[in-house]
């Protein structure tokens, strides 16, 4: 009994710190969250133009920062790091907010650009609808690679939005995989088990994206060092 209960513990121990890792992010990018899921539920298409400006206009001050923060716990998870969640948590967000902030700004203006497009011409063809999606899917994975960039390493913000889209294209075939499960995590996180949004959905999309940028990034500095 002791030796199942030896093995079983690491097992919900590493669940808690999941949850509180995700509740903690939820609760910085709580209005965000808020307008996401309102944004899943309507369909009138002005509404949803309204929402999805309004989020993005909250991303570069709440979600940006936010989310850093958590790339920055995912990172010292992936070092083994032994730490305190939430104290991390907040030292990242403090530390890193500036420069997500400036980055956010950049990103979240093509994200604007990139949503607004392809909610208008979605219905044209199937071909554009696929081709804007790709587009969508690309800029999720710079988005995500870009929080892996900023907790990682410490080049200028200019010099990071520059080496995040050399890493999105150095591996496509591999990031592409990446990106496809992140998606694949949210869908039926949104579709079937909403429990998982509340609960693992942020963490999970984070360290498997994080898994991808330091996979990619080892390999190019070690072919740099040759």
């Amino acid at each position: 009994m002791n030796n199942f209960l030896g093995r079983v513990q690491p097992v919900f121990e590493w669940i808690i710190n999941l949850a509180t890792l995700n509740l903690t992010w939820l609760v910085f990018i709580l209005p965000i969250a808020y307008l996401s899921l309102l944004l899943v539920l309507v369909e009138d298409f002005s509404q949803m133009i309204l929402l999805l400006i309004s989020i993005i206009v909250l991303s570069p001050v709440l979600l940006f920062p936010a989310t850093t923060a958590l790339f920055g716990v995912v990172r010292k998870w992936f070092m083994k790091e032994d730490i305190k969640i939430i104290r991390s948590f907040w030292k990242f967000y403090k530390e890193n907010y500036k420069r997500s902030f400036l980055g956010g700004l950049f990103i979240s203006f093509l994200w604007l650009i990139g949503s607004v497009d392809y909610l208008y011409f979605k219905n044209t063809s199937p071909f554009i609808n696929f081709l804007f999606l790709f587009i969508l899917a690309l800029l999720l994975l710079y988005t995500l690679y870009f929080f892996s960039d900023t907790v990682h390493t410490e080049s200028k913000l200019s010099q990071s939005l520059k080496n995040v889209l050399i890493i999105s294209i150095t591996n496509p075939v591999f990031s592409f995989g990446i990106i496809i499960l992140c998606i694949f995590i949210i869908y039926i996180s949104f579709t079937y088990f909403p429990f998982l949004l509340l609960l693992f959905t942020g963490v999970f999309v984070a360290i498997l994206s994080y898994y991808g940028y330091h996979k990619i990034f080892t390999t190019i500095t070690r072919m740099n060092n040759k």
